[in-house]
């Protein structure tokens, strides 16, 4: 396990050099973001069965799932191959292993935010807030940095567990009760 986060950390150090010098891609960083979060997430034995590929879903970028598609090819985590889907702001949410929103499309979130609560459904978004209004992970890019923000009363309610070494590197956020 040492050996293996030595080597993603490793990875996301890269990425985030490569990005300073312009030759990473906003989608690209993103999705090396998604594709790494799978190595350090553990879900219900229910919630991933077989030799069922993981789903990383995509909503409202097709660069995001572009970028995706490329990082993923050819890679498998905890066993299990890998799959992008894409779907359209109006289409059901099928299985999911992460759901990535993309910030423009909040209003489905905020719509479909009670139907996930209690799916085991890692949630990714770069929407402002969108940890604090219930969402567990959030990516925003801040001077050049891919900064991270978990909130891990969502990850709780899902059942999903975020490894303690990304939690240590992100910014820890609790639910902000409605007015």
């Amino acid at each position: 396990m040492k050996r293996q986060l030595g080597a993603v950390l490793a990875a996301i150090v890269l990425i985030i050099v490569r990005a300073a010098t312009q030759s990473v891609s906003a989608p690209e960083l993103k999705a090396a973001y998604l594709f790494n979060f799978t190595k350090f997430v553990e879900w219900p034995a229910d919630a991933v069965t077989g030799a069922e590929p993981l789903a990383l879903c995509i909503v409202g970028d097709d660069g995001v799932a572009d970028a995706l598609e490329q990082t993923i090819k050819g890679q498998t985590v905890q066993g299990h191959g890998l799959a992008v889907r894409r779907l359209g702001s109006g289409a059901p949410l099928p299985a999911c292993h992460v759901l990535y929103l993309a910030g423009s499309d909040q209003k489905r979130w905020r719509d479909g935010a009670g139907l996930l609560d209690r799916r085991s459904v890692l949630t990714v978004s770069d929407a402002a807030r969108f940890a604090q209004t219930g969402g567990m992970v959030e990516l925003s890019l801040e001077r050049g940095r891919m900064q991270i923000a978990v909130n891990t009363d969502a990850l709780q309610r899902a059942n999903v567990r975020l490894s303690s070494r990304v939690l240590a590197l992100a910014t820890i956020v609790r639910d902000v009760p409605h007015p």
